[in-house]
C-alpha cells in the first residue's frame, strides 16, 4: 500500500497535522494509541477498513482516490509477486527430520527434470522413512509421505505465502542448512 499510505501521509503533512492531531480528529480518546496506529499505516500500510475510512474523512480525501491508489498498489504487488514467482530457482528437497524440524537439501546434479526429481524424492522418503517436500519452483511443490507416496501437490498463490515447510522462532522463518547423510 505504498501509494495509498504515502498519499495519506503527504496530505496529513500538507495540512500541518501531527499524528496526534489526526488521532484526535478521528475520535481516539487514547491519542497515543491512535497515533501509533497511524504510524503503522504510514510506515507499513497496515490499517483496518474502519480507521482508513475515518482518516480519509478527516483529511478530506475522496473515496474514489482511495480506491484508485489501493488498486494501483494491488496491481503493483501482483506484478512484483508474479515476477518473483516466475524467476527460475533450482529444484530442492525439504526433509522433515522430526516434528517441526526441517532441513533443506539439494538434489543430485544428475536430476534435471521434475519427473526424475519426484521419483528420487519418493524413493528417498521411503528408504529413510521421512516425509519430504519436493520444491519444484516457487509456485509448485510435491508433498511426499514417509512411505514414498505423493500426498498432495500444491501451488503457491499471491496471498498464500510460502509453498513449502519452514521452521519459525520469534516470527522468523528458516530452514536448517545442513545436509543429513542420505
Amino acid at each position: 500500500m505504498k501509494r495509498l499510505r504515502s498519499h495519506f501521509k503527504s496530505t496529513r503533512l500538507a495540512r500541518n497535522l501531527s499524528r496526534g492531531d489526526l488521532a484526535r480528529l478521528v475520535g481516539y480518546k487514547n491519542i497515543s494509541r491512535g497515533a501509533n496506529r497511524i504510524v503503522r499505516f504510514e510506515r507499513e500500510g497496515i490499517i483496518d477498513d474502519e480507521l482508513l475510512i475515518k482518516i480519509a474523512k478527516a483529511l478530506k480525501i475522496d473515496w474514489a482516490t482511495v480506491e484508485r491508489l489501493a488498486e494501483q498498489d494491488r496491481q503493483e504487488h501482483v506484478q512484483a509477486w508474479t515476477k518473483w514467482a516466475d524467476e527460475p530457482v533450482p529444484m530442492r528437497l525439504v526433509i522433515r527430520l522430526m516434528a517441526a524440524v526441517y532441513s533443506e537439501c539439494r538434489l543430485p546434479e544428475a536430476i534435471t527434470t521434475p519427473e526424475a526429481a519426484e521419483e528420487y524424492a519418493g524413493g528417498l522418503a521411503k528408504q529413510r522413512g521421512m516425509s519430504i517436500c519436493l520444491v519444484l519452483n516457487r509456485r509448485q511443490s510435491v508433498w511426499i509421505g514417509a512411505d514414498g507416496t505423493v500426498l498432495k501437490r500444491t501451488e503457491a498463490t499471491l496471498f498464500g505465502g510460502r509453498n513449502e515447510p519452514w521452521m519459525q522462532i520469534k516470527g522468523r522463518r528458516f530452514l536448517l542448512n545442513f545436509e543429513p547423510e542420505l
